[in-house]
């Protein structure tokens, strides 16, 4: 029974969802890989000589793929099953890898570790971001692949893409191939960034004028509702003190130089939404092209917001599509563009939290 099918046919006739050829002929595709990994126990899943363990799955901002890996993680008729952003999975992966240092091979342990709690994972958004990661990922897939452990994830890039003027790029090359021969690579093309078709924006993006700030109090006023809050303090996050404009109790506002400007990883703003539900970041100005650090961080901290629900006003001196539009990470940033115009939406702000930090 094709479940998945099922599903976004009553999606689309229901009009929940825009009918897309692309999308659903995908789905169908899926659809039997779903159905053949629920057919397998866990000994016939051990012991199968599988050549595709997975699938990735690639295409421009909106047009479907964080959809349709909900849909599939939801469909997937198993409880040893994990969803997280890459950033995240990698995020932990060195964090055990800092706790094995003195081990031989610890990726296969780490690989045995996963095993143990999963038969398949789910990645969003795989993107190669620094060379700790690049260097170590040939390595940790042939681990997973080589425990049985089945991977679906999405991507804006095709493989070949991933990483591609890193570092000592030869040496993640490897990597890439492993993808290749490990994971169904398919392409989703469809026409439309789905995600804008909504008419209820709420005004939380605000252009800097003499009036910004004000507009900025009042929402926070608004969101802080009348609870005690603090004004020009700092907050202690992963042992390192952040400035703040002002804290409410569910509700925190950085100047943009400050959250993205200085030293931060997404560890930071992993902490950071373990602690609010609400953000404000102001001042955010033009990032040129030797911004690049600045505009990365700035992707990190609206992926990780975004993935998890949380909440976003922002006062800016240019328009989302001017923030970054030159430089190595441009072609990137247009998934944050794509996001920051999703979180104005009414239908985002309804969303229900998620709380996806480790």
């Amino acid at each position: 029974m094709q479940k998945l099918t099922s599903w976004y046919q009553k999606q689309t006739d229901s009009k929940e969802l825009n009918y897309d050829q692309a999308q659903y002929n995908l789905i169908k595709e899926l659809d039997k890989f779903l159905s053949n990994f629920a057919s397998l126990n866990f000994i016939t899943r051990l012991f199968r000589n599988d050549h595709k363990l997975g699938y990735y799955i690639y295409g421009g901002v909106g047009r479907g793929k964080s959809m349709i890996m909900n849909a599939m993680f939801d469909h997937t008729n198993t409880t040893r099953k994990t969803r997280k952003h890459f950033h995240e999975f990698m995020q932990d992966i060195h964090s055990q890898l800092a706790n094995l240092s003195n081990v031989d091979d610890p990726l296969a342990i780490i690989a045995k570790k996963l095993k143990s709690d999963y038969d398949i994972i789910y990645l969003d958004e795989m993107h190669v971001s620094d060379i700790a990661t690049a260097m170590i990922m040939k390595r940790l897939l042939e681990s997973i692949f080589a425990n049985k452990i089945y991977i679906v994830t999405s991507s804006n890039y095709h493989p070949d893409g991933l990483w591609p003027n890193g570092l000592m790029r030869e040496r993640f090359l490897p990597a890439i191939e492993v993808l290749k021969e490990c994971l169904t690579i398919r392409s989703l093309d469809a026409e439309q960034d789905y995600r804008l078709f909504n008419d209820s924006v709420n005004q939380l993006f605000i252009m800097n004028d003499t009036e910004a700030v004000n507009k900025l109090d009042k929402i926070f006023l608004r969101i802080n509702n009348n609870k005690q809050s603090t004004t020009a303090g700092s907050i202690e996050i992963c042992k390192r003190n952040i400035r703040y404009i002002k804290q409410g109790h569910d509700i925190i506002w950085f100047d943009f130089n400050v959250i993205c400007g200085d030293m931060r990883s997404q560890l930071d703003y992993l902490e950071l939404i373990k602690k609010f539900q609400w953000f404000i970041i102001s001042d955010i100005s033009l990032l040129t092209t030797d911004k690049k650090d600045v505009a990365r961080r700035f992707t990190w901290l609206i992926d990780i917001l975004y993935d998890s629900n949380r909440k976003l006003a922002i006062s800016s001196s240019v328009p989302f599509k001017d923030i970054y539009s030159r430089g190595d990470f441009a072609n990137e940033f247009e998934r944050t563009i794509s996001r920051l115009e999703e979180m104005q939406t009414q239908e985002y702000l309804e969303k229900n939290l998620t709380d996806k930090a480790p």
